[in-house]
């Protein structure tokens, strides 16, 4: 934490709540070394936000997926012979100290949503799958977003917890003052770590923007990982451990749709950079918008919205 940063609302009250939920901890390894002699296979990370359906006064409804629709999809996936990893897992396996099931794949929840627990947490539990929480700290408790509890019970059933920030609505730190992002990155860690018990080594960049200064930021706080919206399946080798891609799940979205995604994303060469550095959309209590589905990845340019 930067000199001089103040404490969020809510930092204290979701470390006392959470202290109560019993979450063991998670063993995690302190770092990895991504593609260190390890599998080169890209595996494909799945980008989800709200599961459940948008009021008719939804600010951004694209991010909604029905949970029907959601079940479904996931489905089509074991059916497919898709087999959920954890972020964690995905390191070892690029590390060569897992073996790859036939078809890995990460599913990561952005920002937590009440959903993640009460939808998608049933669903996948039917499965054995985790699923990744890139939770923010400040939408614990929030109207929508998932209690201290409900996360403890996510961690509990094998999730696993990545860090998407302190701030609700989201700060770009691309453009937030050094202090600001220094706090954004490390209080944040350091709320969920205490909060529940488990190690934090993994990050989500908070509207889904990062340049150099914020990738060697994030690295100085001590992630391992950080997840981006670029999108296309994640490969330490080709991207960087501290950028990987990602493919954001929409509203409607077609279990084929998502099938068909996938494939596309394993044999599709990353994207052009863009001219410049798009600017990030307003963000919302109700969610946290994802604006186009990605950019490039040049320095000083960001992913788009997570």
């Amino acid at each position: 934490r930067s000199a001089g940063a103040a404490s969020p609302a809510g930092l204290a009250p979701v470390a006392a709540a959470a202290g109560a939920s019993g979450v063991a901890g998670s063993g995690a390894p302190s770092s990895v070394q991504a593609a260190a002699g390890g599998s080169a296979i890209p595996i494909p990370v799945l980008m989800y936000h709200v599961i459940g359906v948008p009021g008719p006064r939804a600010p951004w409804p694209a991010l909604y997926l029905a949970p029907s629709l959601f079940a479904a999809q996931i489905a089509a996936l074991h059916a497919a012979g898709y087999q959920a990893v954890t972020l964690r897992q995905a390191f070892a396996i690029w590390d060569g100290a897992a073996p790859a099931p036939p078809r890995p794949v990460v599913l990561s929840f952005d920002d937590g949503y009440a959903g993640d627990a009460t939808e998608a947490g049933p669903v996948l539990a039917r499965y054995g799958w985790p699923g990744v929480l890139c939770q923010q700290v400040q939408r614990i408790g929030f109207p929508g977003g998932l209690t201290a509890g409900q996360i403890g019970g996510l961690l509990g059933a094998g999730w696993e917890l990545a860090d998407h920030g302190v701030s609700q609505p989201e700060v770009d730190l691309t453009t937030a003052t050094p202090a600001v992002a220094a706090w954004e990155v490390q209080a944040s860690r350091a709320a969920l770590e205490q909060a529940f018990g488990v190690a934090v080594t993994d990050f989500c960049y908070p509207v889904g923007h990062y340049d150099p200064a914020v990738v060697a930021l994030v690295r100085s706080a001590g992630f391992t990982g950080a997840l981006t919206t670029v999108p296309g399946s994640a490969d330490p080798a080709t991207e960087g451990a501290l950028r990987l891609d990602r493919l954001r799940v929409d509203a409607g979205e077609a279990p084929a749709t998502l099938l068909a995604a996938l494939r596309d994303a394993a044999r599709r060469a990353p994207p052009a950079p863009p001219a410049s550095v798009p600017a990030p959309p307003a963000s919302s209590p109700a969610a946290s918008p994802t604006a186009a589905a990605g950019s490039g990845r040049a320095a000083g340019t960001a992913g788009s919205s997570g």
